[in-house]
């Protein structure tokens, strides 16, 4: 069984394709396709208010480059979800009708509350240290969410209208007071609380920094990596650091967001599983087939 999940946030657009197989009374989950389109949504919806008539041609081709790769791998289910920048778009509605109209595909726009949530149902299928306290941070373009983990168990969960794109736009470099009040108030003095960081600009800054996937990193080293990126122009960053254009001037903002909220924490590392939303729509729809234990194969 192959599932399709598109993921439409503000800086980019990805295209993630799973294929289920029953074998041996377990079932086997395989990456087969993931690609991603630099439709930055954001930069419109964070100024304006709205999509403009451009980014909106822009997203309708890109939906239908991903829909003929979808018909082509015979894909039997596929859902398309939207995040913070059409979530805040005045023109919504349209762009639900138009995507509808034009590519015969149904967008969910999901609430902030919805995408923690599947985010986070990553952290019960992959191979995660159950037992200890997490900070689950994933940080996007127009929204940041933020799951409080005590025991191997979701205490809370909160997201928060900031984003690498908003704070780009904005020139902002502090983050809202109602995050670290949000903390102050949710975590527990008494435990000492780990880090996962989600998003791709935290896994730009893990294969700048040479570490292997799910290896923990200090929020001191991120800071390090933070500043020297500071001090570069962007095409710099590109050529250095072998960044696309549209990563290297939101990782800075974004590594801004993972550091701020750690140490408001007082978390020293931070891991990052290299999952999100996509995956975390695949894993619903599998669940919604009662599939429950999964192992992950690589392509």
């Amino acid at each position: 069984m192959k599932i399709a999940a598109i993921d439409i946030g503000s800086n980019a657009m990805r295209l993630f394709i799973a294929d289920a197989k029953m074998e041996r009374k377990e079932v086997l989950l395989e990456k087969l396709l993931h690609t991603r389109v630099p439709v930055r949504l954001g930069e419109d919806v964070f100024t304006y208010g709205k999509i403009s008539k451009d980014k909106m041609e822009q997203l309708i081709l890109a939906l239908r480059g991903f829909d003929l790769i979808i018909q082509s791998l015979g894909v039997e289910i596929k859902r398309v979800c939207a995040t913070s920048a059409i979530r805040s778009a005045e023109n919504r509605d349209e762009v639900v009708k138009k995507v509808k109209q034009e590519c015969n595909l149904n967008l969910e726009i999901l609430s902030g509350e919805r995408e923690a949530e599947m985010i986070f149902s990553n952290f019960h299928y992959y191979d995660l240290p159950k037992d200890g306290n997490y900070i689950f941070i994933d940080v996007g373009g127009g929204s940041t969410e933020i799951t409080i983990i005590e025991g191997g168990e979701k205490k809370d969960a909160q997201s928060f209208e900031i984003g690498t794109v908003r704070m780009l736009l904005n020139e902002q470099s502090k983050l809202p007071k109602a995050i670290f009040a949000w903390l102050n108030q949710k975590l527990n003095a008494k435990l000492s609380y780990r880090a996962i960081g989600t998003g791709g600009n935290i896994n730009s800054a893990i294969k700048i920094l040479e570490k292997k996937q799910r290896e923990m990193v200090s929020i001191s080293e991120l800071k390090s990596i933070m500043a020297t990126l500071a001090k570069l122009t962007k095409e710099q960053r590109m050529k250095k650091f072998k960044l696309r254009s549209d990563r290297a001037d939101v990782i800075i903002p974004a590594l801004n967001i993972y550091t701020q909220i750690a140490e408001q924490s007082g978390v020293n590392e931070l891991m990052a599983p290299k999952f999100g939303l996509a995956d975390g729509i695949v894993l619903e729809e599998l669940s919604k087939k009662n599939i429950q234990h999964l192992k992950f194969i690589s392509s």
